[in-house]
């Protein structure tokens, strides 16, 4: 594996993305939020994994690319029909070659990974033809957090007021996950974080691991009442995509 991928946290997470209810849901509300956008083509900038952009394109039947800091992530057999093409991106640094535009972005859980995140951000926005959806946890950092790279967590006005610099207008930000998601963080931190990492952050589940982030999944749709929480997510629109209807962003739930 090359050092690239080393930086790479979870390049060899598998079962962990899969089935884990904070990912499921988070894959749930990008599709919700791009359905009525009616992208041709979506660019999942930081990928890691293909589940997201499976998802895509099962419930949008859109033409899904991936670009990733980490060879191994690019290699791996997993990909082949669910990507279109794929490309070893270093966000802080580059974008994709020969100045490739994309009807929409996402960056999902990559920005709270990175060091330079507004370099990051930066080339994100400069990939979008259209529109820019980012996704990335906020409230505390927890031990957890901090096993799994995340360098810091952030709060909807910072990523809007980052994109609106780089050119691309905020539509709307949410917070969401409370309650159910806030007490699962909870539990994990209760529980010892090194611990549930070690059981839960593994490449391959059991069925009680399977029966247990299947029973959280459902818990999780108790959050869809309420627009609190400690995860976040911001859509922007990018360039010429900016009309009328779109000159005064939404605010959802406490900021």
């Amino acid at each position: 594996m090359s050092a690239l991928a080393e930086r790479n946290v979870v390049a060899r997470w598998d079962d962990a993305h899969r089935y884990s209810p904070a990912p499921r849901h988070r894959r749930r509300l990008i599709a919700h939020a791009l359905r009525d956008l009616r992208p041709v083509e979506v660019l999942d900038a930081g990928c890691g994994q293909p589940f997201l952009l499976a998802d895509l394109r099962a419930r949008l039947g859109v033409r899904c690319y991936g670009c990733d800091v980490s060879d191994a992530v690019i290699e791996d057999p997993a990909w082949t029909g669910v990507a279109d093409e794929l490309r070893v991106v270093d966000l802080e640094r580059d974008t994709w070659p020969d100045g490739r535009k994309f009807d929409a972005v996402v960056c999902s859980e990559v920005l709270e990974h990175v060091s330079d995140w507004r370099a990051a951000l930066r080339n994100v926005v400069a990939m979008a033809r259209r529109y820019v959806l980012v996704t990335v946890p906020g409230g505390k950092r927890r031990p957890m957090d901090a096993i799994v790279g995340h360098h810091r967590h952030f709060a909807p006005e910072e990523i809007a007021a980052a994109l609106r610099e780089d050119g691309c207008e905020p539509l709307w930000a949410r917070r969401w996950g409370w309650p159910m998601h806030s007490l699962y963080r909870w539990g994990i931190s209760r529980a010892g974080a090194d611990r549930m990492y070690d059981a839960f952050g593994t490449e391959r589940y059991g069925r009680a691991q399977i029966a247990l982030s299947n029973a959280l999944y459902g818990a999780f749709f108790v959050n869809d009442l309420f627009h609190r929480g400690d995860q976040v997510m911001v859509l922007g629109a990018a360039g010429s995509s900016l009309s009328w209807q779109h000159r005064n962003p939404v605010w959802q739930g406490k900021t």
